[in-house]
């Protein structure tokens, strides 16, 4: 969760070192930044809202998390999950709502499952990343319901090489963020095949804060018992009774007080009533001597002392607690590239291993232990809280192709494939408490319709199946499979001053899970029936643009999207220590809907660009994690997964400027703002009590600047973000302001 406000300095000077085969000196900006290609031609029908991200501005706006790089973007912002783990969210939705891919085809993104496995990625490969806000439906499915993430990557080159070898190695540093190495080859091997090698390795220590790494709240004597549970903090404390309120002193307890059968104790002397039933008659209540008449009314009847507070596991002023990190990335490929046809395959390894900024209550194993005497006994293990920490690893085969035949009215067809195979892994300290291995295969063809005087088009057709296997002495889902088939078309009538886009798409999903040894079912409003799911998706998209003028331009879009439950809204169940919830699914839920009206202006004239858009999306079924009231040992609140109605809507707004001086001198000037809000209007008791107007952990509203100068082969930038106290608060959020306990650690001044 970002802080109240937050300043980002970011001064750079990158320098690069580069590898060639010849001797004659290099363009550090032609050889560094490789031409962005067209993966698909998604990007010739402007549909709706979508932004591109080129290869430079990654260069220079890349972090440690894929949400945290585009965090800057209006409407977008990072889940923040720790500074190593932290997805995207568009418009205050995220996980199972917002799908990443690659290249078009789905990835083994387990962050809606549990937040705190990243995806690892390697940001030096990219050629750019295609964010769709509200259009990615139509195109990728329900699971986009939220927009999508297309990682654009050269894992596979599409074009022949600049130079027989060209390419960088990079080495950054930093006193607080770790350090990183990388390098992006590629190279030609004749006159039709073309190579590609690349990768990347990042580690660092402990993050060094300013201040405490729990908030002010966390110790506070009015902290109430859920909030204790989520700041992971040991209340002591002593409730003393207000003992000149009551009159009179219990005679049936006086006498019964020493009877066990009654286990009374000084606390029940106290009474309101002059008399008391004893053996069968009533007797008078002897006068309480500390008894004061006349006191104001609304005299509290007790008064609780705190004695201390302290934390679960120590925690160090200044040091953000196991936020260690180690990852490294590795990816291989090799294409044939000729006028008409393309075809390649490629590998591509990630790994990482990174510490959660919180802990989880384990027992350790026993021993047995033998006297001198010789008697032998078993003696418990210790009951401690240990640091959680993460390992992510994947292994990506590819192979992607397209062919152009420029005749009978069709552009081009493009088949791809991707098996994935990865494995998630959640740790006490050493101690695997879940591990999941997943297994997943996607193939999409796609098809380009040859341009009319005013039509074009793209349709297509993917099949993703996935295999989830899960282990670990701590399992909160069954081994499950999922199997998505959609089928789609999206078409566009383009006119002089007018373009009209229509789309639609039909998804079959299939969720199965098995009840295997070692996984308890969900003690949840399902009861871990595990049921057999199948939901058929329909999505549809429109939109239409009007050009005002050569500068000014209004865009208006209606989108209709629905969303089957994910694995873990079926089928979770027991504790979740990543996120210290017990987590408990449903597999009766039903199938979520959006259906989104998106109203856009804007400005473009001499290189300054402005936009304002306002957005409403009425979902039904809304899915979300809702509190139960209740806690288990160890800190554990118990939730589950349930269905209400929601509205969200928001405003957005941009400006950019970016002007040419000459020819060695560039600048650049940009601000934005956005404002989201999500409303409980499904009139739901139950909801209305445990959420209360708002859904809580939505993105705080916020606005920024950035500035930019080239000179020849430097650059200096610089931007400045602000985060707006929130007015728009989940009553859990309002009363027990979770977003300021130990899981929203921030990388920098944390004003609350």
């Amino acid at each position: 969760m970002p802080s109240k406000h937050q300043l980002l300095p970011l001064f750079f000077l990158a320098f690069n070192l580069h590898s060639y085969s010849q001797n004659k000196p290099a363009d550090t900006v032609k050889t560094n930044v490789l031409n962005e290609v067209i993966i698909n031609n998604i990007s010739k029908i402007d549909i709706s809202n979508s932004r591109k991200i080129s290869r430079k501005e990654l260069l220079k706006n890349q972090s440690a998390t894929l949400g945290e790089t585009l965090s800057h973007i209006p409407g977008i912002q990072n889940s923040y999950f720790g500074p190593n783990s932290g997805a995207v969210v568009i418009r205050s939705l995220s996980g199972n709502r917002v799908r990443v891919l690659n290249n078009g085809m789905a990835l083994n993104d387990l962050s809606g499952i549990s937040p705190n496995l990243n995806l690892i990625s390697d940001m030096d490969n990219l050629l750019g990343i295609d964010i769709h806000i509200n259009d990615g439906n139509v195109l990728f499915g329900g699971r986009a319901i939220g927009g999508a993430v297309n990682l654009k990557d050269n894992t596979i080159p599409k074009q022949k090489a600049p130079k027989s070898i060209s390419g960088f190695v990079r080495a950054e540093g930093s006193t607080n963020l770790g350090y990183k190495q990388s390098f992006d080859l590629n190279g030609n091997i004749g006159n039709k095949w073309v190579w590609h090698a690349g990768g990347m390795n990042r580690w660092n220590d402990d993050i060094k804060i300013p201040g405490n790494t729990k908030a002010p709240i966390a110790y506070d004597p009015k902290i109430d018992h859920l909030t204790a549970d989520m700041a992971q903090v040991n209340v002591e404390k002593e409730t003393v009774r207000n003992l000149t309120l009551y009159p009179y002193i219990s005679q049936f307890v006086l006498e019964k007080m020493k009877d066990p059968q009654w286990d009374l104790s000084e606390a029940d002397l106290y009474t309101f009533e002059e008399r008391s039933f004893v053996d069968g008659a009533y007797v008078e209540n002897p006068k309480n001597s500390l008894y004061i008449a006349g006191q104001p009314e609304g005299t509290p009847f007790s008064t609780t002392i705190v004695k201390s507070i302290t934390d679960y596991a120590p925690v160090k002023k200044g040091t953000m607690p196991n936020s260690h990190a180690n990852s490294h990335a590795v990816n291989l490929g090799t294409g044939y590239v000729s006028e008409k046809f393309n075809i390649g395959v490629g590998f591509r390894r990630s790994y990482g291993f990174y510490g959660i900024p919180g802990f989880a209550l384990r027992t350790l194993p026993g021993h047995t232990h033998t006297h001198d005497d010789g008697y032998t006994h078993e003696v418990e293990g210790e009951s401690v809280y240990l640091p959680i920490n993460t390992k992510s690893e994947s292994n990506s085969f590819l192979m992607e192709s397209e062919y152009r035949p420029q005749n009978g009215g069709i552009t081009a067809i493009r088949l791809n494939y991707m098996f994935q195979y990865a494995q998630d892994s959640e740790f006490i300290a050493d101690y695997l408490a879940n591990k999941f291995a997943a297994s997943r295969q996607v193939v999409r063809v796609e098809v380009d319709q040859q341009s009319l005087k005013f039509l074009k088009g793209l349709s297509g057709a993917d099949v993703s199946v996935a295999n989830i296997d899960v282990k670990g002495e701590q399992r909160y889902l069954p081994d499950n499979k999922s199997r998505e088939y959609g089928i789609f078309t999206l078409q566009q009538l383009a006119f002089k001053f007018l373009k009209l886009n229509i789309g639609y798409r039909h998804d079959l999903v299939q969720r199965r899970a098995m009840l295997t040894e070692g996984y308890k079912p969900s003690r949840g409003l399902a009861g871990g029936k595990l049921s057999d799911r199948d939901f058929h998706l329909n999505q549809f998209t429109s939109g239409a643009q009007i050009n005002i003028s050569t500068y000014t331009y209004w865009r208006g879009s209606y989108s209709h999207s629905e969303r089957a439950p994910d694995v873990n809204e079926l089928y979770a169940g027991n504790n979740h220590f990543a996120i210290i919830l017990e987590e408990n699914g449903d597999d009766r839920l039903n199938k979520e809907t959006a259906k989104t009206i998106e109203l856009e202006a804007g400005f473009n004239y001499n290189g300054l660009k402005l936009s304002v858009t306002h957005y409403r999306t009425m979902l039904d079924n809304y899915l979300y994690l809702a509190h139960t009231g209740m806690s288990r040992s160890g800190g554990f609140l118990v939730k589950e997964w349930r269905q209400s109605d929601t509205e969200l809507n928001g405003w957005e707004s941009e400006m950019a400027f970016n002007h040419k001086f000459s020819e060695n001198l560039n600048m650049q000037l940009g601000s934005y703002f956005d404002l989201v809000k999500n409303v409980n209007v499904s009139g739901d008791d139950m909801r209305n009590w445990g959420e209360g107007d708002y859904m809580p952990n939505m993105p705080t509203s916020r606005f920024g600047f950035s500035a930019g100068i080239g000179f020849k082969k430097f650059e200096f930038n610089a931007a400045f973000d602000r985060y707006l106290e929130q007015r728009y608060l989940g009553k859990i959020l309002t009363q027990n302001r979770l977003c300021l306990l130990i899981r929203c650690f921030l990388l920098g001044w944390a004003i609350i």
